[in-house]
């Protein structure tokens, strides 16, 4: 089996990383619960303009800080706070130990992205990374999936054999079923909105979508 993972709230919880860092923000200069909202809301679990966000810090937090100043500061929260879900680290010791290949595709800035697979332990987990930042082209382009297959040395396995696990129908499921591959939604608890194509399997969690996979093998 080949194991293809999105990174942030697939493997990290980013979403509570950034969470975090803006409460700890938004408490240290005197903020309320409507400022964090609109600054969590703001950032969308990580999908809305960097620059977007940026301008409701600053307008939340009363900021000085340039665009650019501020966004390395939350880039530098989030790095801060993140962590693995529970489990996901030793899975990915146990899948690496069955012998099964397993790589991390994900969409992002490198040194970002490369900071929070350091601090969280998951680079030395993997077999391979794939960072649309260092590579050009992002998800759902299906050269991600290839991309990581080439890394892994594992270009001709057989499509069913390889699954591609993450938490964002438009990005992780969309580059899966474009590649060809198996592909597992991560819900969170969340309702599939059938406006894509199904996945292959939905679960709570990335420890429970790969011990249904792994069942069902």
């Amino acid at each position: 089996m080949i194991w293809l993972f999105d990174l942030d709230n697939t493997l990290v919880d980013r979403q509570a990383a950034f969470r975090a860092w803006a409460a700890g923000e938004v408490g240290a200069r005197g903020g309320d619960d409507a400022d964090l909202a609109a600054i969590v809301a703001a950032d969308d679990g990580g999908f809305s303009r960097k620059e977007d966000l940026a301008a409701v810090v600053r307008e939340r937090l009363g900021w000085e800080l340039s665009v650019p100043e501020t966004i390395a500061a939350f880039r530098a929260g989030i790095r801060a706070n993140i962590a693995a879900y529970p489990g996901v680290a030793g899975t990915l010791d146990t899948l690496r130990a069955r012998g099964e290949k397993t790589a991390v595709v994900t969409n992002g800035v490198a040194h970002q992205q490369r900071g929070k697979l350091a601090l969280s332990g998951i680079d030395r987990r993997v077999d391979a990374v794939v960072v649309s930042g260092e590579v050009g082209v992002e998800k759902p382009d299906p050269r991600m999936v290839a991309l990581a297959l080439e890394a892994l040395g594992e270009t001709d396995a057989p499509r069913d054999a390889v699954w591609m696990i993450g938490d964002a129908a438009h990005a992780d499921v969309a580059v899966g079923q474009a590649a060809g591959v198996r592909t597992a939604w991560i819900s969170h608890g969340r309702v599939w909105d059938g406006a894509a194509e199904r996945p292959d399997i939905a679960a709570r969690s990335t420890v429970a979508a790969i011990a249904e996979i792994s069942r069902r093998s």
